[in-house]
């Protein structure tokens, strides 16, 4: 596992460079060349890909292994779908045009099969050509389950899994779809491309042609008390396709569509959409640590502040080995930021990892420094604000070699508006922010500025 002797004594590190520094290609062992990467999932600095077929691909500290039909309890090595990391670190792995899920209890440990215990289910709708297309927890360990149908012939939409009990057969589903189920009017379309659990524990939806919908469903068994919000190109949205949905940490939703990105706040119930992306779908969102929002797109990535400025973009000139991002997944205990790409021509897969800096760190009383970098003419403040100090402690900011630039004055939060003591601008580098607490403690903050 990753220490983090590094982030309790710099609680946020940022490459010296941040806007020229390269994503790096990962190139898989001999072994599961060409897997077709269908979905990825991270934590922990350990990654897992759904492949087409190799099954279920691991990567932990540069070791790999691959969880297939011979060696672990996985039902399938073949359209092995998508992958989602539940709350209780549970692994989900959902197949395409198979009526089964399998679940990874705990994801045991890494490359040791001995200790791992699988649960393999069947959901019980007659309905064969079925593609989990999404999945999304909600409290109280609901799962959800969006079915994808690209032919719209079997009303399809999605599927609510209950129970985690000793047998699977007494494991709890719930089907729901357009046309068969009691609030049948509730559902907009069949075609499910996206889901995501909000603040208030309603389920967003996201179809292929007729926007999202938001379902209050309360009693998931009951239908009185159910209500629906429908959002269109009308209310906002970029475009009606859907792509994905991403609930941030701060509850504001992100929505990609083919058409861009779209922003939701609950507080204000507006909509937003976003410019400055480097390509006009928005196809895969997460977002890191320090409340970055990242955005794969059709040409490239994007970070982004939650205020919906665009801090950096990032395309082949970058280190991708191509610009249409179809999955991207953050470990925000290691900031890494996995990209998959799929050439349309070879549909060759290619996966790509981007070192942030943007890392987890323990503690909610952490000091850190925000925005990190500080990008002139293009970061929402003029200035860096370091939060977290506590009252009363001397604040100098050094550059890289140690040399006194800036004393702050004790604020809340403390400021550093990128000048040094004769009010000139700070060059473009890393800086060291040296706090020093009234008990005496000490701290290093590291600083990047971009000019």
């Amino acid at each position: 596992m990753r220490t983090y002797a590094i982030a309790l004594s710099i609680a946020l590190m940022m490459p010296a460079a941040a806007a020229a520094t390269s994503w790096e290609h990962v190139q898989l062992p001999q072994e599961y060349e060409d897997p077709a990467v269908l979905g990825i999932a991270t934590q922990n600095d350990t990654l897992w890909i759904s492949s087409q077929g190799r099954g279920l691909i691991g990567r932990f500290a540069d070791q790999w292994f691959a969880y297939t039909t011979e060696n672990s309890g996985i039902s399938k090595d073949s359209w092995n779908y998508r992958v989602f990391l539940d709350s209780g670190r549970d692994l989900w792995v959902s197949r395409d045009n198979q009526k089964a899920i399998d679940r990874l209890d705990n994801a045991g440990t890494f490359a040791d099969t001995t200790d791992d215990r699988w649960w393999n289910y069947v959901y019980p709708d007659q309905l064969s050509a079925r593609r989990v297309f999404s999945i999304a927890e909600a409290p109280g360990g609901l799962m959800w389950f969006g079915i994808r149908d690209e032919n719209h012939t079997q009303g399809v939409t999605v599927e609510l899994f209950t129970g985690e009990s000793d047998t699977v057969s007494s494991d709890d589903w719930h089907h729901f779809d357009k046309a068969l189920s009691p609030d049948s009017t509730g559902f907009s379309h069949d075609d499910v491309r996206a889901l995501a659990v909000d603040d208030e524990s309603r389920l967003w939806i996201g179809y292929y042609a007729t926007g999202v919908d938001v379902w209050d469903y309360g009693n998931y068994a009951t239908y009185a008390d159910d209500s629906w919000m429908h959002y269109t190109t009308e209310d906002g949205l970029p475009s009606n396709l859907v792509h994905t949905i991403h609930v941030a940490p701060d509850g504001l939703v992100w929505v990609g569509t083919l058409g861009g990105l779209g922003r939701y706040d609950p507080v204000s119930q507006d909509w937003t959409v976003i410019e400055g992306l480097p390509g006009s779908q928005a196809r895969a969102i997460d977002s890191d640590a320090q409340g970055h929002v990242w955005v794969g797109t059709d040409q490239g990535v994007a970070m982004l502040y939650s205020n919906g400025t665009v801090a950096f973009t990032f395309d082949t000139d970058h280190g991708l080995q191509n610009d249409r991002i179809d999955q991207l997944a953050v470990d925000r205990s290691s900031g890494r930021i996995w990209a998959v790409s799929v050439d349309d021509l070879t549909q060759a897969t290619h996966l790509n990892v981007y070192e942030s800096g943007f890392v987890l760190v323990p503690g909610s009383n952490e000091f850190f420094a925000y925005p990190n970098p500080w990008i002139e003419g293009r970061s929402a403040e003029d200035y860096v604000s370091l939060f977290a100090v506590p009252e009363g402690s001397a604040v100098e900011i050094l550059d890289i070699l140690g040399e006194h630039v800036r004393d702050l004055r004790p604020t809340e939060p403390y400021i550093w508006d990128t000048l040094d003591d004769d009010f000139n601008k700070a060059p473009a580098g890393v800086y060291l922010a040296r706090i020093q607490t009234p008990e005496g403690k000490q701290k290093v903050l590291k600083v990047a500025i971009v000019r």
